[in-house]
C-alpha cells in the first residue's frame, strides 16, 4: 500500500508542477475548498485537530495566491486582492473561534471564486486574449 500512496503523491506533485499558469490556480481553488469541506467535517466531528491542519492549508493557498496575484494587471485586480484579504481573515478567525457557520461562509466565499477560475480556463480558444490577462493575473 505504501508504494501505490508514494506514487500516487509523486504523481499528484508532477501534475502540480507541470501544470499551466491559469490551471494551476484552479487546482489550488479544488485543494481549498475541499480543505474547508474537510475541515467543516471534522469539526463536525469534533476533531479539532483536523479541523485545524485544514483551515491552516487553506490559509495558506490564499496566502499563495495573494502572494502571486498582480492586482494592477488588470481589470478587476484590486477586487480580487480584498476578496483574499476578506477570506485569510474569515479563514484565521473560523480557526480560532471553531466556528462551524463561520467554516461555512468561508466556503461560500470560495465557491464562486472557483467556478468564476473554471469557466475562465474552460472558455474556447476565441477567448484566448482574456485566458491570457488571467494568465497574468497571478505570477
Amino acid at each position: 500500500m505504501s508504494t501505490t500512496h508514494d506514487a500516487a503523491v509523486r504523481y499528484q506533485s508532477q501534475a502540480v508542477q507541470t501544470a499551466p499558469g491559469p490551471q494551476l490556480l484552479v487546482m489550488l481553488f479544488d485543494r481549498m475548498a475541499a480543505d474547508i469541506e474537510i475541515a467543516e467535517r471534522a469539526l463536525d466531528g469534533n476533531d479539532l485537530w483536523t479541523t485545524n491542519e485544514r483551515l491552516q492549508h487553506a490559509q495558506q493557498i490564499v496566502r499563495i495566491l495573494r502572494h502571486s496575484l498582480q492586482p494592477d494587471g488588470f481589470e478587476g485586480g484590486r477586487t480580487l486582492l480584498g476578496l483574499y484579504d476578506l477570506l485569510l481573515g474569515e479563514l484565521v478567525d473560523a480557526n480560532l473561534k471553531k466556528d462551524p457557520a463561520q467554516i461555512h461562509r468561508c466556503a461560500e466565499i470560495v465557491t464562486p471564486l472557483r467556478e468564476a477560475w473554471r469557466r475562465a480556463v474552460a472558455e474556447p480558444e476565441g477567448r484566448h486574449e482574456q485566458r491570457q490577462q488571467i494568465g497574468r493575473a497571478h505570477v
